[in-house]
């Protein structure tokens, strides 16, 4: 079997960002800079397991399972190395250089058929706007402001009339029957005609990029329906897809935010703005197939639905949802009863790019907006109106909050809610964190002392050859053999990459210090010589304590007064000694 080099494997490592590909497999919370989820690895049910962007790894406090990208796939899917890799290597896009001959994930030779027909529709429909008979399709959209740059990215095209499609794509050999299941094209008793001719078409991918079908809108007011867009197929279920998640997701994931909108021609209104990292889920209400997908963002949305009666509905629908399912948001507080595109056209760009940065809270929300459902000039209402909101409030973690928003419903209705009068629908979590009390005080045999040290020498070569010249060894077995890897990879390496070095690291207990070492809260960023020397006292201190205690045993089994006075006077020098190190470690 063909062999992967170390530096393919580290481009590999490099190119997957952990976030994303631990993303594929389980729900991730933000956390500052790093991210936080319920462990894979045993029945955890509190977030116990930390993902570091920067360190690229990531470590349970409860079980302890940690690793890079490749040991979390390969445990997760229980596949062997070479198999994560490879796996890994798809997520991220990259091509191999060599046939690793492992077992092909078994391909829909159907859906593939059925991909490839909504490929061909795409670049039949694309190329048409370069067409003579599509000038009116250019022009209708440089009227909407759609530029070249944006018509490229989509790939949007014209479907032309007389069945032009049709006939393209049955000379690229696609048979009837899979252009009806792609649904582009409709057997009626006239025969075979195009679903989508005389519309623009704005192709639909699913989560991975594959084409699955398209939103199309009329080109003249005499057409029936506005927007019309491909039917319930093998590949197109419009409850699981979101329009633009591919292209967004990396976006949104750097930039903390991913602005949720009603329809496709909304996501171009953002782009016109450039702001692109902005989805839709196609003038659906929300399922929850699409919550897991925008959960799978790991993001705080931003809800941007139109202003009007039905935007503020699809908003309260959405927000009921996303409470269930946890998943973070923020409205914004659109009150002009338009959606994004009219916005452009009615007040310019610069005021929708403000706009989406006036955000209110999923409460304040509410008490806006079921004042649309409820009379509170009438009790039987108004007692309900404070009931729902009052529930709602209820649900909120930070007490602060809860108490200021309760003040806030008793004097808009002079009803006394109290916190203890409400019941949340939903159990509140016993602790948002986990306690890591090894991190700080290592309940090993392994001393402070050893931590530091260790965690200097990650922090720079020059903390190495203090560690050489200055102490050698460590007294404990893993310890030191971590110790060894460390000055061992600074031979070809300026510095220390963890996710890297786990892949050198043979040994699981030397990997498992290593992620141990690499979390610890005490950690420094950067060498300082001084507390090192410190700590190199202190365990030479501690060497010599075990030297001691050692010749004390001796002492006892001996008879010979001679050879007792010996070893005593050997022991009595290494007091000495041992208490110079003491002295210079700063301790008492």
């Amino acid at each position: 079997m063909a062999r992967l080099s170390e530096q393919e494997i580290n481009q590999i490592r490099n190119k997957a960002d952990i976030v994303d590909v631990i993303g594929h497999y389980v729900t991730l919370n933000r956390k500052g800079k790093d991210y936080q989820c319920v462990c894979p690895f045993h029945d955890d049910h509190s977030p116990s397991m930390s993902i570091s962007t920067e360190k690229q790894i990531y470590k349970c406090f409860s079980c302890g399972a940690g690793g890079n990208v490749f040991t979390f796939v390969k445990n997760y899917e229980k596949i062997s190395y070479i198999e994560a890799v490879k796996k890994v290597a798809d997520y991220a896009g990259v091509s191999l250089s060599v046939d690793l001959d492992l077992p092909q994930k078994k391909v829909d030779p159907y859906k593939e058929a059925l991909y490839k027909v909504c490929s061909d529709t795409i670049e039949f429909t694309h190329y048409q706007l370069d067409t003579l008979d599509a000038k009116r399709v250019k022009e209708y959209l440089q009227k909407r402001n759609i530029t070249e740059d944006i018509i490229k990215k989509f790939s949007i095209g014209f479907n032309p009339p007389d069945d032009a499609l049709y006939h393209f794509l049955h000379k690229k050999k696609h048979s009837d029957e899979n252009l009806i299941k792609a649904g582009v094209v409709r057997l009626t008793s006239g025969g075979y005609h195009d679903v989508f001719q005389n519309r623009i078409m704005i192709p639909i991918h699913d989560a991975m990029g594959n084409p699955v079908g398209f939103t199309a809108r009329r080109l003249l007011d005499s057409d029936e329906a506005k927007y019309i867009n491909t039917g319930e197929t093998d590949i197109y279920k419009k409850g699981d897809l979101i329009f633009n998640y591919h292209r967004a997701k990396p976006l949104a994931r750097k930039a903390g935010t991913v602005y949720l909108v009603e329809g496709a021609m909304d996501v171009l209104a953002f782009e016109k703005v450039e702001i692109s990292n902005a989805v839709a889920t196609l003038g659906t209400a929300c399922t929850k197939e699409q919550i897991q997908l925008l959960k799978m963002m790991h993001a705080e949305i931003t809800v941007c639905y139109d202003g009007d009666n039905a935007g503020k509905n699809a908003t309260y629908k959405f927000g009921k949802m996303a409470i269930e399912h946890k998943l973070p948001f923020v409205i914004v507080d659109n009150k002009t009863g338009l959606d994004p595109d009219e916005i452009i056209d009615a007040y310019g760009k610069e005021e929708l790019k403000a706009l989406v940065n006036k955000t209110i809270s999923w409460i304040d929300f509410l008490f806006e907006f079921l004042l649309t459902r409820y009379n509170l000039d009438n009790y039987s209402q108004k007692k309900d109106y404070a009931m729902e909101i009052a529930s709602e409030i209820a649900k909120l973690e930070n007490d602060f909050e809860r108490t200021n928003y309760y003040v806030r419903l008793r004097e808009l209705t002079d009803f006394d809610m109290q916190v203890n009068q409400v019941e949340a629908p939903v159990e509140k979590k016993k602790t948002d964190y986990v306690k890591r009390t090894f991190l700080t005080f290592p309940k090993t045999k392994r001393g402070h002392a050893e931590y530091e040290i260790l965690s200097q020498m990650m922090n720079g070569i020059a903390a190495c050859n203090v560690f050489k010249e200055d102490l050698g060894f460590l007294k404990d077995d893993v310890s030191n053999k971590l110790a060894i890897y460390i000055i061992d990879y600074y031979r070809t390496h300026d510095e220390i990459l963890v996710a890297d070095l786990l892949d050198v690291i043979k040994e699981q207990n030397v990997k498992n210090l290593l992620l141990e070492i690499a979390s610890w809260e005490l950690a420094r960023k950067e060498v300082n010589i001084d507390v090192l020397h410190e700590a190199i006292a202190n365990e030479k201190a501690s060497l010599l304590e075990d030297q001691i205690h050692m010749i004390n045993l001796k002492i006892k089994e001996l008879h010979d007064p001679l050879e007792k006075a010996k070893l005593a006077d050997e022991r009595n020098k290494l007091i000495i000694e041992k208490e110079k190190w003491i002295q210079a470690s700063g301790r008492k």
